[in-house]
């Protein structure tokens, strides 16, 4: 019986619903992402809430060389913006 319980409270206390930032989920985080700029891609399932700031990291799947894209979702003013995360640096050919 007990072992039932500590399963039940896992998944519940680990689950994505029950992520929250700031006093933002990660599910309305997704929401405002895909609403805003951030629809410019997709996505991915890697994400972080950064507490000092208070924003939701959520990694996006684009294309741009040199660069790491990630959405930035501010859970004060709820609003998102893609960070490119470039390196400046682009290899030779």
């Amino acid at each position: 019986m007990n072992y039932a319980i500590i399963v039940l409270f896992l998944l519940f206390a680990c689950s994505p619903a029950a992520e929250m930032c700031n006093g933002m989920s990660y599910q309305e985080a997704q929401q405002i992402a895909k609403a805003g700029d951030c629809s410019q891609g997709t996505l991915k399932t890697t994400h972080f809430c950064n507490e000092g700031t208070n924003t939701w990291w959520i990694d996006l799947n684009i294309e741009k060389e040199g660069c790491n894209p990630t959405c930035v979702i501010d859970a004060t003013t709820k609003k998102a913006e893609i960070n490119w995360r470039c390196t400046g640096l682009i290899p030779e050919r």
